[in-house]
């Protein structure tokens, strides 16, 4: 991370890359054609101001220093083009679309080679933290931001609550259970 870019971890990126090799072969103002076009197209697919929640990036970074293994379940079939386009997407040793359920809460723990008994749920959506409980998950964190307040997280079976993730910076060796 940068103190000016917050999603670059400093290891090459897709898109990035691509632009890197497009700069080299094109002039100066087909190139800049070519970010323009890009960045329409993120903002068509709703990805122009895609942001991690507040602390998600370095909280994730402690985890995977704890060498745990990290997995996102998002919705929607663009869900891994917005992570990248975040430049986020290469946190995560899983990547599950689908929509907020059990079948697809499973489908993490099973890519990340876990029992959901053994694995943890982060959602900012009691139907997340509802679909953790049912599928068994080992502990349950709601993030209060804008799809449920504390009580409903808390009502949907979160074991805790959080305002923002940074809340949970220096617990990731806390988190065996």
């Amino acid at each position: 991370m940068t103190p000016d870019n917050p999603f670059d971890s400093g290891k090459p990126r897709p898109i990035a890359t691509v632009l890197d090799s497009l700069r080299a072969r094109i002039d100066a103002e087909r190139f800049d054609g070519v970010v323009v076009w890009l960045e329409a197209v993120a903002a068509d697919l709703g990805y122009s101001d895609v942001r991690p929640l507040p602390g998600a990036v370095a909280w994730i970074e402690e985890l995977r220093g704890a060498e745990k293994k990290i997995a996102i379940c998002a919705s929607g079939e663009r869900a891994r083009a917005a992570l990248e386009l975040a430049g986020v997407a290469d946190l995560f040793d899983a990547i599950v679309t689908g929509p907020r359920n059990t079948g697809t809460l499973e489908q993490a723990a099973e890519n990340l080679g876990v029992e959901p008994g053994e694995a943890i749920v982060v959602d900012v959506a009691p139907a997340g933290i509802l679909a953790g409980c049912e599928a068994g998950f080992d502990l349950k964190i709601g993030v209060a931001r804008n799809l449920g307040t504390p009580e409903d997280l808390r009502q949907a079976g979160a074991d805790m609550v959080v305002a923002d993730l940074q809340e949970l910076l220096g617990s990731a060796h806390g988190l065996d259970r």
